[in-house]
């Protein structure tokens, strides 16, 4: 028990205080579903539009975590207008990192951790499964964010969903594109840029074309370990 408080009373010292206190007591726009909080880190930027909103149950949220130390590197999160966060599992999310929600967007995500430098962008709807692992300078956009017209003056690159499973890991520097759809599992090597279907427990890589190995194991976060 006593330990359990220490790391609380350590963890709580790393954080914004004020925005703390302010998210999960007095912000109408954070919806719990249980004792899950809000953990703002310092130098963490939350831009909430006034009918925006986050519903949150089963873990906490770790917005700017892991920061070294005299650090000032921001995490840029907004939410624009009617645009919705759901999250069951909790997150850590990285220092140095952007999260956009734009208006009427829906971000819905089981636990996920996303490192530094990553940059995730939703206009129309993004998921993320349990467990999903987002490298270094990773970016996910479900929309090109400008408009595209034909000669009759419609729009031939309208905004797609995009969906990741269960248990995927995006390494460094990966591209995800909208309408692309990864069956849990998945691994996309680094600096690949992936669209369409995966399917589950695919290995994707991006040579001078995309090569998928299928079945080809299973990962972990443990760093690894040559056995001898």
């Amino acid at each position: 028990m006593l330990n359990k408080i220490k790391q609380r009373l350590r963890l709580y010292s790393k954080v914004s205080f004020f925005q703390y206190l302010y998210l999960n007591h007095f912000c109408k726009q954070v919806i719990r579903t249980d004792n899950s909080h809000i953990l703002p880190y310092k130098h963490v930027v939350l831009d909430l539009a006034p009918n925006s909103k986050i519903f949150l149950g089963g873990g906490d949220l770790e917005l700017g975590c892991d920061s070294m130390k005299g650090s000032k590197t921001e995490t840029l999160i907004r939410l624009r207008e009617n645009s919705i966060w759901t999250n069951e599992g909790g997150c850590r999310i990285s220092y140095g990192t952007t999260l956009e929600i734009l208006k009427d967007g829906l971000f819905d995500t089981g636990f996920f951790t996303m490192n530094s430098g990553s940059v995730i962008i939703t206009a129309k709807n993004i998921r993320l499964g349990r467990d999903v692992m987002i490298g270094r300078n990773v970016v996910i956009y479900d929309s090109d964010h400008h408009a595209i017209r034909d000669a009759q003056n419609r729009v031939t690159n309208p905004d797609r969903l995009v969906q990741i499973g269960d248990h995927v890991w995006l390494a460094s520097n990966v591209s995800i594109l909208k309408g692309t759809v990864m069956g849990a599992g998945c691994v996309a090597g680094a600096n690949s840029v992936v669209h369409g279907e995966i399917p589950a427990n695919t290995l994707y890589h991006m040579a001078a074309e995309p090569v998928l190995r299928k079945n080809y194991g299973n990962w972990s976060r443990e760093h690894p370990v040559v056995m001898n």
